[in-house]
């Protein structure tokens, strides 16, 4: 073998020996430089909830995609609204709940096909029920949505006051959200991570903060938040304290609250009617009028016999 040849080789040995005991030290050098330069994130800057793994959400984010391709029209505005205040905003949440949709009414009207076999009639019936199929999880959704509605409602006020304290310390506006969306993750985890999310628009997707407030308050769904977006940007813009706004806030949120409480504690008596009467009066009115009943009973009894 020539020498040439041979010192290539050893040397390409060399080398490959190197790398193979320097591997660790330069994965760990390039991670510390990515790190540097970019960090990397195991999961995107969104504040909606992931698809759980499971069989048959897979088969339903499936089938709800083939429906999809087959009639856009499915995702109609109504459910991305509702889908987006539910905390489902991914493509995969869209997908899941028409693929469940169609499970549902491909269900109802496999049954009907079976049944109608020997009852022609329910063929017609289960075309008439698939109607109803179709429509329910809409409402399942939607109390979805109004349940995050009031979870937001009620951990807001507190993220009020302690964006007041921040605001009187001098901090300002994105600082004082930066601030508390850190130190509530878990007493307020909903609007935590909306605040969150409202950071990540601002510094990551570049978007100015008017912008990006109304957009927290339109994903939830919440006047107070939009009302409140307005009145931070008002203060924002013409560089007053934010504080006050906040305060005033507050105390609007906190009124309401207190009245809708009051509402509903006036509307109790009135649902507690139709409870009464159907569980409670038959138990008072048994014991009270069952021995008169009986007595009037062998009273009229031997006269009905002998007018006979």
């Amino acid at each position: 073998m020539p020498m040439p040849v041979l010192a290539v080789l050893v040397f390409s040995c060399v080398v490959a020996s190197c790398v193979l005991v320097l591997r660790p030290v330069f994965g760990t050098y390039v991670d510390n430089y990515g790190v540097r330069i970019r960090p990397r994130k195991e999961t995107e800057d969104s504040s909606a909830e992931k698809p759980r793994d499971s069989v048959i959400l897979k088969l339903a984010e499936f089938v709800g995609q083939f429906a999809l391709s087959l009639m856009p029209a499915l995702a109609d505005k109504r459910t991305v609204q509702l889908l987006t205040m539910a905390n489902y905003r991914t493509p995969q949440h869209m997908a899941i709940f028409i693929g469940i949709k169609t499970l549902m009414v491909g269900v109802v009207l496999v049954m009907t096909f079976l049944a109608a076999a020997s009852n022609p009639i329910m063929l017609l019936g289960g075309l008439v029920g698939a109607i109803p199929t179709w429509i329910l999880p809409n409402f399942f959704l939607a109390s979805r949505a109004k349940s995050r509605q009031a979870q937001v409602l009620k951990e807001l006020p507190i993220i009020l006051d302690l964006m007041i304290v921040c605001a009187q310390a001098g901090l300002g506006l994105m600082l004082a959200v930066d601030k508390v969306s850190k130190e509530v993750m878990i007493s307020c985890p909903v609007l935590a991570v909306e605040l969150q999310q409202l950071i990540a628009d601002v510094k990551v997707f570049a978007k100015s903060v008017p912008h990006a407030m109304r957009e927290m308050g339109e994903r939830c769904g919440v006047d107070e938040l939009i009302n409140m977006a307005s009145a931070l940007i008002a203060a924002e813009s013409k560089g007053s304290d934010i504080s006050y706004p906040l305060r005033q806030q507050a105390d609007a949120l906190r009124d309401r609250l207190k009245r809708k409480k009051e509402e509903e504690a006036g509307k109790v008596p009135v649902k507690m009617v139709p409870v009464i009467m159907i569980f409670v009066m038959p138990l008072i009115l048994c014991p009270m009028l069952g021995p008169a009943v009986v007595t009037i009973i062998q009273a009229v009894g031997p006269i009905m016999a002998g007018s006979k």
